[in-house]
């Protein structure tokens, strides 16, 4: 046996150098921080940090860069800290540990910077080693103001930990457990899930891979347009594990909800009343309530989908898009991974349809197009004769059938976009209001609460919330009344123009209600009604029309005509209260400005002067100028007939059935246009005229009654300004009689129609007569008894003197 004899010294530097490579070791293992997880090969991978990813994707890792995502955790820098510590001392006031007295925090106390500064910035101290507190006041960036950010009445509270509350989404890679994560920031990991064998599948396949090297690269690593990848963040929930506001143990092309609750809509602590975000970072609770979330769902249970429809209906099949056109340009990032089809796509309209998450272009919130442009390019149908999804087609007011005239809404030619309306801002900073809703719902003024901001009244400032309301609701009803008409007339027929049902088509799919161009909707189902004979069309075409002048211009010689029309009804046809008011409530149909308004143009809605003017009733003939051409009177009856008619004013159709009419009398032969009023000033003295008998009646012709009480009695809908007899045909409704008479077949109906102060005064009345009727009675009884007795005693008085003259002689 042989024997190893070590000295001393040679000993102890045995001993030494493993207990150095021990500690080493030992160190490694703490200085890890990396967490497995499972990729989607199933394997094992821990993270690597951006550093690595970079080494091969410098590109993604430029664009990346400056993206906010990369600013979420920031070191504090001069040009990282945006606030300013001149200002709000007292508001910055904390008791530091192991300090004896409050003081403002500065910027020298930070550890961490926290957020871009879109909205807000706010800064993280450094407790112990791993341990960070949020300070509880942050730094508005809009108003260049220092706010509370009050969580707890005390700092530091459990409630300021920044590890449990904030670092799951402001870093990658986080190990809970010790407080530490891998990189600052939202960075390549925190999507693409950990990388570690990611990068070594590429290390052993070197530079120039083939097909099937590069599809075991890609598919070492995430590459998902998966909403959830961005929900576990642009989210509001709680981890199911742990309590924790954020999902800790999710990785991407996991189960988001399988880890993660998220907070529903019933919840007010979230939610508003109105079905939109009340807390930050709840975009992906937003977009479950969405109907893009529901896209490719709907789209695969339709009968007629095919592939072609993914083109908006499937965000892999748009980032499958991306990646080819990327590969075709020369890009190594590019390349589709496969073709994606409608059995196999995956996702519906994500984030990614419209953000690039690798911040590619200088577009805010890292879209991949301008707000409007995104929004036409999947809600519009450029092949009209299968109408499909057309709401581009009618807020811009393109073409639809010959028969109407294309008209823009006045949204669009204002510059108003789909964001705009659809997009409301929904979370305030001091008094700003930011982020908007991704439900894509507009917040409708009824539910706005407090100072929400609705869609309607930040641009219509001068409505309130109840007018929009109803401007809403009743635009909305006209229309969706209009359509429904249309439907069932149109499905009645055995056949139907085409551009009948192209028309209808083309208004229910738009799906707004008239809301996106509520004039042109209303002209095409205006032209599909009088086509169906919905309706008729009151425009005499025997009337012809002429150029609209400028009422001031007849002043300069006409002045009195023109004071008196000034204030005619004639002149305010489109100012009139009770106009304004029913035109509303009908939904401000295009059609009624052609009569209330001159100079109308259902092209662009615009008319050139308010009410009735001059030249509506007054033109020059030939061509010639006035003065000194000669001015022609419109007189005749027809010309009136113009407004005057139809179901809502049917004057001019009870005038043409009247003896008036027959006896060639016109509108002007009673009525002076300038002022409305009578060329007699009034109604008895302009009916004399010409019926000098009818004046002599003394029953009717009382000082309280006239010719109008009998011969054109009104009679109006309930609820409505719209006339159903005006009384224009001189014809005597037999109910005006029993207005006065009653019924002459039913003598008690007078006393039905009595309120009950007239019936016991009639009651009072006839206990009255009765009484008179028993005295009279008893008077006439005690007359007869006392004549006769008078008569009597007179006879016996004649008798006993007749006696005694006799004996007397």
């Amino acid at each position: 046996m042989m024997h190893i004899v070590l000295n001393r010294p040679l000993l102890r530097i045995f001993f030494l150098a493993v207990s150095g490579f021990l500690l080493i070791f030992t160190g490694v293992l703490m200085l890890s921080d990396t967490t497995s997880v499972h990729a989607q090969t199933g394997e094992s991978a821990e993270y690597i940090g951006s550093k690595e990813c970079q080494s091969c994707h410098r590109s993604l890792a430029a664009k990346h860069y400056d993206t906010r995502h990369s600013l979420t955790l920031q070191k504090p820098k001069s040009d990282t800290i945006l606030a300013d510590f001149t200002l709000d001392e007292a508001i910055r006031q904390v008791k530091f540990p192991g300090e004896e007295t409050p003081r403002a925090f500065t910027a020298d106390d930070i550890a961490f910077v926290v957020g871009s500064g879109r909205n807000v910035q706010r800064y993280l101290y450094k407790l112990e080693r791993d341990q960070y507190a949020v300070f509880p006041a942050e730094w508005n960036t809009a108003e260049e103001k220092w706010e509370p950010y009050s969580l707890a009445s005390t700092w530091p509270d459990p409630a300021y930990d920044w590890t449990r509350n904030c670092a799951g989404c402001h870093t990658t890679g986080l190990n809970i457990d010790r407080g530490r994560w891998k990189d600052d920031a939202v960075q390549c990991e925190a999507c693409h899930g950990p990388g570690s064998i990611h990068e070594e599948t590429a290390r052993d396949v070197g530079r120039n891979p083939n097909e099937e090297e590069l599809a075991a690269i890609r598919s070492s690593i995430v590459l998902s347009s998966d909403a959830r990848i961005c929900g576990q963040c642009h989210s509001q929930g709680v981890s199911a594990e742990d309590g924790l506001p954020y999902p800790i143990t999710y990785s991407p092309g996991q189960d988001l909800l399988a880890s993660f609750t998220l907070s529903q809509p019933d919840d007010s602590a979230h939610w508003r009343g109105s079905g939109h975000a009340r807390n930050q970072n709840m975009q992906f609770n937003e977009w479950l309530q969405s109907r893009h979330s529901q896209a490719l769902a709907s789209l695969k249970s339709s009968e007629n989908a095919d592939d072609t429809c993914l083109e908006c209906h499937s965000a892999d099949y748009q980032m499958n898009e991306r990646l080819r056109t990327a590969q075709e340009s020369g890009d190594r990032e590019g390349g589709p991974v496969q073709p994606i089809t409608l059995e196999n796509a995956q996702y519906s309209v994500t984030c990614t349809s419209c953000h690039n998450p690798h911040g590619e272009g200088e577009l805010d919130f890292q879209l991949t197009a301008e707000p409007y442009t995104l929004c036409a390019s999947c809600h519009a149908d450029n092949r009209l004769a299968t109408v499909h999804n057309p709401v581009k087609e009618m807020f811009e007011g393109e073409p639809v059938i010959d028969q109407v005239t294309a008209l823009p809404s006045k949204h669009f030619t204002e510059g108003v976009e789909c964001s705009t309306c659809h997009m409301p801002l929904t979370l305030a900073s001091g008094t700003t209001w930011h982020s908007g809703s991704h439900t894509m719902k507009p917040v409708l003024p009824a539910q706005a609460v407090d100072d929400q901001p609705d869609s309607c009244t930040g641009c219509h400032t001068d409505l309130s919330r109840e007018y929009m309301q109803h401007f809403i609701d009743e635009t909305q009803s006209k229309i969706l009344g209009l359509l429904t008409d249309a439907q069932v007339a149109a499905g009645s027929r055995t056949e139907n123009p085409a551009w009948v049902l192209n028309a209808i088509e083309f208004v229910s799919s738009d799906r707004s209600g008239g809301i996106h161009n509520f004039s042109y909707a209303s002209n095409l189902l205006d032209a599909v009604a009088l086509e169906l004979g919905i309706t008729q069309n009151a425009i005499n075409p025997d009337v012809t029309t002429h150029p609209v002048e400028d009422p001031t211009e007849c002043a300069e010689c006409h002045k009195d005509e023109h004071r008196q029309w000034q204030t005619s009804k004639h002149a305010n046809a489109s100012l009139d209260e009770t106009f304004l008011n029913e035109f509303t409530s009908q939904g401000r149909p295009s059609y009624c400005m052609s009569c209330h308004a001159s100079g109308y143009d259902p092209r662009t809605e615009n008319y050139a002067f308010e009410g009735v003017v001059c030249s509506s009733c007054h033109y020059v003939s030939g061509g010639a100028e006035h003065p000194p051409g000669p001015v022609e009177v419109a007189s005749n009856s027809a010309v009136c007939g113009q407004c005057h008619a139809g179901a809502h004013a049917p004057t001019y159709n009870e005038w043409l059935v009247s003896s008036h009419s027959t006896a060639g009398i016109d509108c002007v032969d009673c009525h002076t246009p300038h002022n409305d009023g009578l060329i007699l000033n009034d109604v008895n003295s302009t009916c004399a005229s010409c019926h000098e008998d009818a004046i002599t009646d003394t029953i009717h012709m009382s000082e309280d009654m006239n010719c109008v009480d009998c011969h054109m009695a009104k009679r109006v809908k309930e609820g409505t300004v719209f006339t159903v007899q005006s009384g224009h045909s001189m014809l005597i409704d037999p109910g005006v009689c029993s207005d006065c008479h009653g019924s002459i077949h039913l003598l008690s109906q007078g006393e039905a129609n009595l309120t009950a102060q007239e019936q016991n005064a009639l009651e009072t009345l006839k206990s009255q007569v009765g009484d008179l009727q028993t005295a009279s009675v008893e008077n006439l009884n005690t007359g007869i008894v006392g004549g006769a007795l008078g008569t009597l005693v007179m006879f016996v008085v004649a008798f006993v003197v007749i006696r005694l003259g006799r004996r007397n002689r």
